[in-house]
């Protein structure tokens, strides 16, 4: 599911060592999934269903200039959970099994500096933990007894 991504970031390259650099950030995203409204041969609708989520993502990346231009990132990020929406064909579902408040999740990537201040990143981002596990008490529907979140952006930036 296509959604926002916004935030900042500060990098610290180090003196000794200048090809890498640590860079810790706070940014706004929001994550989903979709299935649309399709007929079938028999023309036959399906069921629709959306997930929105909407995180506070604090990553702390090493990065490394491989070569002119190109940065390799890796590490791990930490995710507040803001708010979360479940809908289907009749609008949304309630009683719901609860999203976990917080995500703990890896992050690789790789930037490409256009010149010194303008760039392309593109992140792939996987939950470690379950960002929602079944408890028994709520039914199951496109769920199999835990849920994970994968998250690919593709960003332009700005640095000072």
């Amino acid at each position: 599911k296509v959604g926002a991504y916004a935030g900042g970031f500060v990098n610290w390259r180090f003196i000794q060592a200048p090809k890498w650099a640590i860079q810790p950030e706070i940014n706004f995203v929001m994550k989903g999934s979709s299935t649309y409204l399709k007929a079938d041969k028999n023309g036959n609708i399906g069921n629709k269903y959306v997930l929105t989520l909407y995180y506070m993502e604090v990553p702390v990346l090493a990065k490394f200039m491989a070569f002119k231009g190109f940065e390799i990132e890796l590490g791990p990020t930490f995710n507040v959970l803001l708010h979360a929406v479940e809908k289907d064909a009749n609008g949304v579902i309630p009683a719901r099994m609860p999203f976990r408040f917080y995500e703990i999740a890896g992050m690789a990537g790789i930037s490409y500096l256009i010149n010194d201040h303008y760039g392309i990143n593109f992140r792939f981002v996987q939950s470690l933990v379950p960002v929602r596990v079944g408890d028994g008490n709520h039914g199951n529907y496109r769920l199999n007894k835990k849920q994970f979140s994968t998250e690919m952006a593709l960003s332009f930036f700005y640095q000072f």
